[in-house]
């Protein structure tokens, strides 16, 4: 599930899902259940401008394939209907109107963007990857910095077969160019 998590001088002020692609959900009261998801964004000396102003930090809400099959054996012990997959039951977790669910479920954030007002702060994909990192927030460490399209074919190849190794689903890649203008 898209997220976007909106920070004010450092405080996280709202969460909104994508929605419709012009109006989300607010989803903060869920969100705020969520380890992977500070509060408070990490003082850091790399990036001090982060904990002034807005800042927007964009990524997934995700569950664990493990975690969702813990909780998929412990609801067919119980008798219990299974949940369908992952994506699914991270989606309905966080538009669900009781915290206390999305608190009991196992999800995590996972981070792509940052946006701020003054887009020259970072300009480039692996400057704002360190960013996000260095403010408290876990982003996949799977993403990498390629020169020529050779390099990119060859990785987009390899993580064909290796991306349903990772801990979570994923139905492709994104590739980005490295200059965010």
């Amino acid at each position: 599930l898209a997220c976007s998590l909106v920070y004010e001088d450092g405080v996280l002020k709202q969460a909104v899902t994508r929605g419709d692609g012009l109006v989300g959900e607010d989803v903060t009261a869920n969100i705020m259940t969520i380890d992977s998801i500070p509060v408070y964004l990490r003082e850091n000396k790399e990036y001090p401008a982060l904990l002034t102003g807005r800042t927007e930090i964009r990524g997934e809400i995700i569950i664990f394939k493990k975690d969702f099959e813990a909780l998929n054996h412990a609801r067919e012990q119980a008798g219990q209907p299974l949940f369908a997959n992952p994506r699914n039951l991270a989606a309905g977790s966080i538009r669900q109107l009781d915290p206390k669910l999305a608190a009991a479920r196992p999800l995590r954030f996972r981070a792509w963007e940052i946006v701020r007002d003054d887009s020259s702060e970072l300009p480039t994909y692996k400057d704002a990857y360190a960013a996000i990192r260095s403010v408290g927030v876990p982003v996949n460490h799977e993403a990498v910095v390629l020169a020529g399209i050779e390099n990119i074919m060859k990785f987009a190849e390899e993580w064909e077969e290796k991306r349903h190794d990772l801990p979570f689903n994923t139905d492709g890649l994104v590739i980005k160019l490295n200059d965010r203008k």
